[in-house]
């Protein structure tokens, strides 16, 4: 701090309050990735085949969990200071391995896409699609903005944004004199939100599944608040 009192880094209060966020995040994934594990051997055991929730929550883990890593080293070795440029500290380049993680065992931005995709094709007729829209407004009128169910209403409302991007640049792409499979592909490509939606539902499920398994406590309370801040901070 001075010359006259010294205090080790951890103690200083921004520092804490990285660490503290480290940690939550640590804990709620640890604790997802515990579910994921039982449920897997489970259905392995029982020679049954996975089933599509499965497959989509780990899809969810095996994106969010690489994503949280870098981000929390990016984060420490931000406020460590020098020390983090060294090669011999925790936060040198050999963690740039961690960069790799999001390309190996299913790519990252491949597997967002399916999330995305399969929530899509849930509300890909209009009965669903009124259903989202009265559950979002229902949302609204309830508090969810001020619940604990915002996370879940920030999903259903990208999501509700992201059907009205498809469904009008569908339209504009047929017009142009496109096929009905190529207007598909070029609204896809051109939809903005895709990795939003498919970011905040996996953070929605990793969430949900955590607290009704595990129980609510402080450290699903204050994820479910880093992921909103993350979620608003995508679309300042």
């Amino acid at each position: 701090v001075d010359k006259e009192r010294k205090m080790p880094l951890a103690e200083l209060p921004y520092m804490k309050k990285v660490l503290h966020s480290v940690e939550v995040g640590l804990n709620v994934h640890k604790a997802f990735l515990l579910i994921l594990q039982k449920e897997f051997a489970e259905a392995i055991e029982s020679s049954q085949d996975l089933s599509r929730a499965l497959v989509t929550r780990i899809a969810a883990a095996k994106v969010e969990a690489v994503e949280f890593a870098i981000k929390s080293l990016a984060l420490m070795r931000r406020d460590v200071g020098s020390f983090s440029l060294m090669a011999s500290s925790p936060f040198g380049s050999n963690n740039d391995i961690l960069l790799c993680c999001r390309f190996a065992e299913g790519d990252s931005r491949v597997l967002q896409q399916m999330l995305t995709r399969d929530l899509v094709k849930k509300h890909s007729k209009f009965p669903a699609v009124a259903r989202l829209l009265w559950r979002v407004l229902k949302a609204w009128l309830s508090g969810a903005l001020h619940s604990p169910a915002k996370l879940q209403y920030l999903r259903d409302q990208q999501l509700l944004r992201l059907l009205w991007d498809l469904a009008r640049e569908y339209r504009k792409c047929l017009q142009k004199g496109m096929t009905k499979a190529e207007a598909e592909t070029e609204a896809w490509i051109q939809a903005e939100l895709v990795y939003d939606v498919a970011k905040t539902h996996a953070q929605q499920l990793i969430h949900s599944t955590v607290e009704q398994q595990c129980g609510r406590s402080k450290d699903t309370l204050r994820f479910m608040d880093m992921c909103i801040s993350d979620c608003e901070a995508r679309h300042v």
